[in-house]
């Protein structure tokens, strides 16, 4: 497998990831558009054409703009690759915070803390973004 193909992938997972939690139908009615700002990706070892793998996908939290998710691959032989993705949902008028998305399916939710390597590759992304 390609490195293109462990994205689009990623993609599909997540939007799996979304109607299990009932957020894809709260997406959708409320006109949000889901996109990302950000992927990070580190490969162990390659995934051989046509052999099985599981990838999970889980939500590790959320701030003031962005979700914070997490996409593992396992092969046959053991972790494949691991992938955090940053995506935020925008209407016409820009970002929708997380919380009031969030609040949409499951009222008082909370955010988990963001664990500090999220918080250091938020971080760096930042920098990237600002010429750094």
């Amino acid at each position: 497998m390609n490195n293109a193909r462990y994205l689009n992938i990623m993609d599909y997972a997540r939007t799996h990831m979304l109607a299990r939690s009932r957020l894809l139908e709260h997406i959708i009615h409320s006109r949000w558009q889901p996109l990302v700002g950000a992927v990070w990706i580190t490969y162990r070892r390659s995934l051989p054409l046509f052999s099985s793998f599981t990838l999970t996908t889980r939500m590790i939290c959320w701030d003031e703009r962005w979700f914070y998710i997490e996409q593992i691959f396992t092969g046959r032989k053991g972790l494949a690759a691991v992938g955090w993705v940053k995506g935020i949902l925008r209407d016409t008028h820009g970002g929708i915070e997380p919380q009031k998305a969030i609040e949409g399916v499951a009222p008082g939710l909370v955010s988990p803390p963001m664990p500090e390597a999220i918080a250091a590759w938020n971080e760096l992304t930042r920098e990237k973004l600002a010429g750094g």
